[in-house]
């Protein structure tokens, strides 16, 4: 369970609400190919940095996180939402990553 006591918490939050937005675009792609182009885009442009960005400023730029963003990365740059989803999931249960699956 997240301490919402500890200085970290109100980043790892953040990390969640980028997540999240990761994990509704993925759906999108795996619901629908059309979908695939501009989710793929708004993960790599926008959404990936972000968390790099907080990965950096705030967790130490944890190069155990760092690949994890890159394997994320590489899959969504592929063809089969399949194959991003299993990259996504690392982020979504204990391992290296942002602790958000203890919220």
């Amino acid at each position: 369970m997240l301490d919402l006591d500890h200085p970290r918490s109100q980043h790892v939050l953040e990390a969640a609400r980028i997540e999240d937005l990761i994990r509704k675009r993925l759906l999108a792609w795996r619901e629908d190919e059309a979908a695939a182009a501009s989710a793929r885009m708004e993960i790599l442009r926008t959404l990936l940095p972000q968390l790099e960005a907080l990965n950096a400023a705030h967790f130490g730029a944890s190069k155990k996180i760092y690949r994890t963003l890159d394997a994320l990365g590489k899959a969504v740059q592929g063809a089969d939402a399949a194959k991003a989803w299993q990259a996504f999931e690392v982020l979504d249960g204990p391992g290296d990553n942002f602790g958000t699956w203890a919220i």
